[in-house]
């Protein structure tokens, strides 16, 4: 019997130098492209590996293939997954289509807070969050963007099966979940193939866990690391924290085919952020330009501001598991995931509000008296994520099996949310001018009398609260199957065919704490006492309510009490769901359900795929047919106090062809040619959902309205690339790529001045009301779209230099694309695409060399459409802009220092503007803040391995 162990690039015979047999592997090793994936399962940890060696999807780390001469009785291949940069930049080089992937190492040398920020130095990849719920406040991104389309036009899976998404508004997943400890590699597909999920235009991104085959031999891991957040330091609130993680590999039985692998981690930190924004819409400044259209005037004004201070802590605790079998013809597997992710966050706002917005005889817009109001509201979220796969690969001649039972669990809630709103009956004498050019630190400027008096805390008292639970709970489970076969031919190389059929079921609720959402009066009627108005509350002054005070934003908007969020939580939560006749109302049926729906999701698949070889080509045509069946009701509230279910249905079948051709002309240099075609099915909540509002605290003045859409459709694409690789033998590689994606019935959200629907549904407070200000929004499907774009990346390691120098590197990517859609909104004939910036980029230096490892990296992503505005400039994001330093140091025995930094630039997490310039900022209803700091990271830790 003749035996051969790749390791690596190396053939290793073990067995007598054989002509035929080294031969007759060759061969065999050549026929197994990625997308045949047949009997070879592993990508190699070195360059220069058998392109045959390194299949597109996550696999077993050590198979057997049993050869087609018969004259050959065993071939035993042994290799390691993607732990090492090599071992990444091999997988990307002998991928199907376009990819990239980042190895174990490499996240391991990027500060270690969350995933999603770490992978922004791939090329063409970004991450986002925004300030509905504050999560951009936590300094944390949670969302991914692959070549600047929207998060939701991703596929993402987990060791190769899909993860179920929790948030009812989006198709994404957040990786608030998806913690950057336990992980193998992340590969991010920017063209797929015929046995890829087909929902998938902008790409797809798969995360693995390791195995115990990973590693050449157990491995005991225990990792600390501190945290210092200086922007909670500077606001003077707790500001540390740290993380733990312990990992466990172990290889046992005959010729160590059992494997088992597990970790588990805990992270908790503090941290704030500070924002600012008007609170009402936007006119011009002068006189002269009122009415002209506000991309037209100099300057603009409001007749409210808010400032905002956020404290959060952060939690997040989970593991990984991995039970494997490895054989002769068989492999089976047990692997599982758990991620949690819980924040407590507090929001305390202090709002400068002019009682009117007019022209004053100087021809500024202006207020003549102003008041002061100050609010407390908790956006506590706890998401929860687990995964469960199950099954097996088998052997048998030509044929090669996989199947697998799968399981994905999401949960995204918010429990107890409270808002408690403070007001007096104090009006200072102006006039007061908001003016908004400053889109950073915006001022009311008026007579220093007048200033003095609106800022000062203790007009204010404690009014009322009102209160909600919501949860949203995903529930996906399936099975999956594919089948290999082999053919003796030189040029048809192999067949591959699979099904899979998957059901979610989909549950989200929002329940009222009160009557319609009506406001809970302190000391009001339920406890006896009168029902107080905003001009004559019954509560405590601010100065008297527990609390810690601070003064955050250079005096613009005076001192701010950060509140007890204890003592504002007990005057409303121990009365939740409770009747309050003469105050809130009567809770009814119709409260409980009025934001409660549900659906089921059936998702049927089947695909078959060809490979192909002619010479230094393969060829690799497939077609993929997915059928979508989505049922699904939703409470209507009828306006009268009653309300009943409402049952909607979509069905639609989606046939999807694929054709990626390589082109290899050497070992270490590749040309791909790609195009497909794909889709993107529509949020559950953005067809199947309640109407959500929002108020002004004091008025009850609807702000904004957002509505969903059942007749949304899902969006479809025909996607071209075409890319260049060339690689080296030092980890270096220069690419660059050109796509080109043709959108249809693409997905906007329309913001306009008056409803698109005939009723608001949802829960619609007592005496609430629309007016000039009232911003409504719905999810529609646009025309056509299309986004063409040039990406380049390179990285290499400077082993040419002399000495210690050798142990530098560098790296770069940038991409440079430009997008046009077709809205159908009146005033926006052409637009960009949301969330797509025309350039992104990252330059990084590294070090790695003895014990020392260092890396420096600039990340840039430049302006992004965030919204349509039918009467205001559009919304924007303005560049996010981020420099992160990380050092490693091994200090022997198996222990090894680090030390990181994070946004060492000290540039704003969030920064949104009425246009694309920087002139206006932005007024959205629906969030508080508008520009948003949340501070530079500082990070430090040790760990041993045993």
């Amino acid at each position: 019997m003749a035996v051969l162990t790749v390791s690596g690039s190396a053939l290793a015979q073990t067995a007598p130098q054989d002509g035929l047999v080294k031969k007759h592997v060759a061969a065999h090793l050549k026929q197994h492209t990625a997308l045949s994936s047949g009997n070879v399962r592993a990508v190699p940890t070195q360059p220069l590996a058998p392109a045959a060696l390194v299949p597109s999807a996550p696999v077993m780390a050590r198979t057997v293939v049993k050869p087609v001469d018969p004259e050959i009785e065993q071939i035993q291949v042994h290799a390691q997954r993607q732990v090492s940069g090599a071992a990444a930049l091999d997988e990307q080089r002998h991928s199907v289509g376009v990819s990239t992937v980042m190895s174990r190492q490499q996240i391991e040398q990027a500060p270690q807070t969350n995933l999603s920020d770490i992978l922004t130095r791939m090329p063409g990849i970004s991450a986002y969050s925004n300030m509905s719920g504050g999560q951009a406040a936590t300094g944390e991104t949670q969302y991914m963007s692959i070549r600047g389309l929207d998060s939701s036009y991703n596929a993402y899976t987990l060791n190769g099966e899909r993860v179920a998404a929790s948030d009812p508004a989006t198709r994404a997943v957040s990786f608030d979940m998806l913690a950057p400890y336990g992980i193998t590699s992340v590969k991010v597909s920017k063209s797929t193939s015929a046995d890829m999920d087909g929902d998938a235009i902008g790409g797809a991104i798969d995360i693995r866990t390791p195995t115990a085959f990973d590693f050449t031999g157990s491995l005991t891991r225990i990792s600390l690391q501190g945290q210092i957040n200086d922007r909670a330091s500077q606001i003077g609130v707790p500001f540390g924290g740290g993380t733990g993680q312990v990992e466990l590999a172990r290889r046992f039985g005959h010729d160590g085919r059992f494997g088992v692998y597990m970790t588990g981690y805990y992270s908790d930190k503090s941290v704030a952020a500070s924002a600012v924004a008007p609170n009402k819409s936007l006119k011009a400044t002068a006189l002269g330009e009122n009415g002209l259209p506000l991309t037209q005037v100099s300057a603009v004004s409001t007749s409210q501001m808010k400032y905002d201070i956020y404290t959060s802590r952060l939690r997040r605790y989970g593991g990984s598991l991995s039970l494997n079998y490895q054989g002769d013809h068989q492999d089976f597997y047990a692997l599982g995931t758990y991620g949690a992710y819980n924040t407590k966050q507090d929001d305390n706002q202090v709002s400068l509000r002019g009682n009117t917005g007019l022209y004053g005889a100087d021809g500024q817009y202006q207020s003549p008296t102003a008041t002061r109001g100050q609010y407390f509201e908790t956006n506590d979220s706890n998401q929860l994520m687990t995964t469960q796969k199950i099954g097996g690969e088998t052997r048998l001649d030509r044929w090669t099996v996989d199947y697998d039972l799968f399981n994905s669990y999401s949960v995204l809630a918010s429990p107890d949310q409270v808002e408690g709103s403070m007001y007096g009956p104090f009006y200072a004498t102006g006039p007061f001018k908001f003016n908004v050019s400053n889109t950073t630190l915006p001022r009311v400027s008026g007579p220093a009398a007048g200033v003095s008096q609106l800022l000062n805390q203790d007009i204010d008292k404690f009014y009322k609260t009102q209160g909600r639970d919501a949860q949203s709970i995903a529930d996906m489970y399936g099975i999956h199957a594919d089948a290999n076969y082999r053919f003796k031919s030189d040029i048809l190389k192999s067949i591959a065919f699979g099904v899979k059929v998957s059901e979610t079921d989909r549950q989200s609720y929002a329940h009222p704490f009160f009557h319609s959402d009506n406001n809970f009066v302190y000391n009001g009627p339920f406890f006896g006492g009168p029902k107080y108005t905003s001009s004559n509350p019954g509560g405590p002054a601010i100065s008297n309510i527990p609390g810690q005070q601070v003064d955050v934003f250079g005096g613009a908007a005076g001192p701010l009490r950060l509140l007890s969020r204890d003592w504002v939580r007990a005057t409303t939560i121990p009365y939740k769901y409770q009747n309050d006749p003469k105050g809130a109302g009567i809770y009814t049926q119709n409260d409980w359900n009025a934001n409660t729906s549900t659906g089921v999701e059936r998702i049927y698949a089947g695909y078959v795929a060809l490979n192909l070889q002619a010479g230094p080509v393969d060829i690799h045509p497939g077609f993929r047919y997915e059928w979508t069946d989505f049922g699904g009701t939703h409470w209507q509230n009828n306006g009268n106090g009653t309300g009943n279910a409402v049952r909607m249905h979509q069905s639609y079948g989606t046939p999807l062809p694929y054709l990626n051709i390589n082109w290899r002309p050497t070992s270490m240099s590749v040309l791909r040619f790609g195009v497909r075609r794909a889709f993107t099915r529509p949020a559950f909540g953005l067809v199947n959902g309640a109407t959500s509002i929002s108020l002004d605290s004091q008025t009850n003045a609807i702000q904004s309205v957002s509505m969903p859409n059942p007749n949304l459709r899902p969006t479809s694409a025909t996607v071209f690339d075409f890319s260049g690789e060339l690689y080296n033998h030092h980890e270096g590689v220069v690419s660059a790529a050109v796509y080109y994606k043709r959108i249809q019935k693409y997905v906007f959200m329309s913001v306009s001045g008056t409803s698109n629907s005939s009723s608001l549904g949802g829960v619609v407070p007592t005496g609430s009301y629309t007016d000039g200000n009232t911003q409504f929004s719905m999810p529609n499907n646009g025309g056509n779209a299309t986004l063409e774009g040039l990406e380049l990346n390179a990285q290499q390691r400077l082993t040419f230099l002399p000495g210690w120098l050798s142990g530098f590197g560098v790296n770069g990517n940038i991409t440079l694309q430009h997008s046009n859609a077709q809205s159908g909104l009146k005033g926006h004939p052409d637009t960009a695409l949301p969330r797509a910036p025309e350039m992104m980029y990252n330059l990084g230096v590294f070090y790695n060399r003895g014990p020392a490892k260092f890396n420096l990296n600039y990340n840039y992503v430049g302006t992004q459409l965030l919204g349509l505005n039918s009467s205001l400039p559009d919304y924007y994001l303005q560049p996010t802009q981020r420099l992160d330093m990380s050092a490693q140091y091994a200090l022997g025995h198996g222990m090894t220092a680090t030390v990181a930094m994070q946004n060492l630039l000290n540039t704003p997490a969030f920064w949104e503007t009425a246009g694309k310039g920087k002139s206006f900022m932005a007024y959205d209803g629906s969030a508080n803040g508008s520009f948003v700091q949340t501070g530079r990271m500082y990070l430090f830790g040790l760990n041993g391995s045993f």
